[in-house]
């Protein structure tokens, strides 16, 4: 009935689609104007604008929104369309039908023809040639059969009113050919296929299609024979295929909660259990402490003992009452030479065995016997070993000067100034050395010293609960001695004070590292809890934005 142009709108500096007449018609004109007038009273982004209508040289004219691009039928037959790019498309397209319905006009002549594809990708519906008011819809006879026959409602066949639920009638059966690439019905005339769309005979899917069962449901119930069954609105079609577009976001939307949730659930389940785990851990570690101090004290009530009975030896009572000639001008060098060799000699041979064997079978005690002076007199590390200088280890120094002093002492068996004392003998021991020292004063003068040595390990295993606990002595230098690893990576951490028992106010003498491993659910591997929560965290965004893509696209603003 007319051609379209290209124009350009001078007063605006615009381009214009104008739709014109081939020719003067009264009706045709009438036709035109009616479209133009059905348009302008819809203002919508998806239904293409009216700019104006008027004659020239007898002559209709509507000025329009110009569209670049292609009919959402040529769009569709691109190559590579998917199926939820075309529900896009055409649920655009639907809104615009939306639209005109909100303002009292049906369209009566939808498809796939009518609706344009702008190159911005926007879908706009056009060619309001048939619209009508509802009204005007509804009182219209048996004889005004209008629209395109392929996408027809049974209602228009039959010449009956129609409303918006016959656009939603012609809206499916586009959508429909759009999706399977093939009508809905079948028929090679106007009379048969006006039989199979009154009797409601839809084609069978095709093989191998692409389109979901639910979708193909949403579908045929818009192209249902009886209006009444059809959706009460074309939005309610709309939102139903957003809901068949929304699944797949939705069903991301519940899986990323699902394992949010199942991460979380992780989470709180380490976090009790850790915090258990770490209940039990201290409980542990107060036990051990407790154990650290009874066995320490035990220690050095043995030596105590030991030392006490040692001192009854009557070759400990000639160290103890030796004094050298050569001080009182009584004899020389050689002579006091000579006796503390006869002391040695005694101290060599007499039986310490069961002083050595205080300390157990596994842990043998070194014993040593010192002058006034600070002499070694005897080793039971080396017998034959004697008269080096013990005053260079600085609780000797200190007792001596002092006149008295009792200790116990932590140092590494390989430091210089002990191994220097030659008291160890030649064997090298690794780890920490316990010395117990005895100073025996008579008349605030020390007149001999009594040392016991024994290893460390020894009062581990006295402390030494359970196997779960690793322990560590670490003496003042920070040399260490015991099972705690360097890595503490994953397990929780005590340290416990040692004094020591033999003086009044207990002076430090070093420390006992207790390091337990912090098992829980999610000691996998190291920072598995970061990543458990920082994956929480994702899951929840991912949840979160794919709910509110799905209910973007079902409310149809997407």
């Amino acid at each position: 009935m007319g051609v379209v142009y290209r124009a350009e709108d001078r007063e605006l500096g615009r381009a214009v689609a104008l739709k014109q007449l081939h020719f003067p018609d009264a009706a045709l004109t009438e036709r035109l104007v009616q479209e133009a007038r059905a348009m302008a009273q819809v203002n919508h982004p998806n239904v293409v604008s009216v700019y104006d209508v008027g004659a020239t040289d007898g002559i209709t004219y509507i000025a329009m929104e110009l569209v670049t691009g292609e009919s959402l039928r040529a769009w569709t037959k691109t190559a590579g369309r998917t199926v939820p790019e075309i529900v896009e498309a055409y649920v655009a397209a639907g809104r615009g039908l939306a639209a005109a319905h909100a303002s009292g006009i049906v369209h009566r002549d939808f498809k796939p023809d009518n609706v344009l594809v702008g190159k911005d990708g926007r879908v706009r519906v056009s060619d309001f040639g048939l619209a009508a008011s509802r009204a005007e819809a509804a009182g219209e006879g048996e004889d005004d059969v209008m629209g395109t026959p392929a996408y027809m409602a049974p209602e228009q066949f039959a010449g009956r009113n129609v409303d918006a639920r016959t656009d939603q009638f012609n809206f499916c059966a586009s959508l429909y050919e759009a999706l399977y690439g093939e009508r809905p019905f079948a028929g090679q005339t106007v009379p048969e296929l006006a039989d199979c769309v009154m009797e409601g005979r839809v084609r069978a899917a095709p093989a191998g299609s692409k389109v979901s069962e639910a979708l193909r449901a949403i579908v045929l119930r818009g192209l249902s024979v009886k209006p009444g069954d059809r959706f009460p609105t074309i939005e309610h079609l709309l939102e139903q295929l957003g809901r068949d577009r929304a699944k797949p976001w939705r069903l991301t939307s519940r899986v990323a909660a699902v394992l949010a949730a199942m991460l979380a659930i992780g989470l709180v389940a380490d976090w009790v259990v850790r915090d258990r785990v770490a209940g039990t851990i201290e409980e542990a570690f107060a036990a051990t402490a407790r154990q650290t101090d009874r066995a320490v004290h035990l220690l050095a009530g043995r030596f105590d003992a030991m030392s006490n009975q040692v001192y009854t030896f009557e070759v400990m009572r000639d160290v103890t009452g030796h004094y050298e000639q050569s001080e009182f001008g009584l004899g020389d060098e050689a002579d006091d030479e000579a006796d503390l060799l006869e002391i040695h000699d005694k101290l060599a041979s007499a039986d310490w065995q069961f002083a050595r064997a205080v300390a157990g079978k596994e842990h043998p005690a070194t014993l040593a016997v010192a002058d006034a002076k600070g002499r070694l007199l005897f080793t039971s590390a080396a017998p034959d070993v004697w008269k080096t200088d013990l005053v260079q280890l600085p609780w000797i120094r200190q007792a001596i000067d002092a006149g008295s002093g009792n200790s116990m002492t932590l140092m590494s068996f390989s430091d210089p100034q002990l191994v220097a004392t030659r008291v160890l003998g030649p064997e090298t021991q690794s780890g920490l050395a316990v010395l117990f020292t005895r100073t025996l004063t008579v008349g605030g003068v020390p007149r001999s010293l009594f040392l016991q040595i024994v290893s460390a390990r020894q009062l581990l295993d006295d402390i030494r609960l359970d196997d779960k606990t690793r322990l560590s002595l670490v003496a003042l230098d920070g040399t260490a001695d015991g099972d705690v690893p360097a890595d503490l990576a994953g397990y929780q951490v005590q340290s416990v004070l040692l004094s020591d028992p033999l003086v009044a106010k207990g002076a430090p003498i070093g420390k006992l590292v207790m390091a337990r491993a912090a098992d829980s659910p999610l000691a996998l591997f190291p920072g598995a809890r970061a990543v458990f929560a920082i994956a929480t965290v994702l899951a929840l965004v991912v949840a979160s934005a794919t709910l509110v893509r799905a209910r973007r696209i079902t409310e149809g603003r997407v």
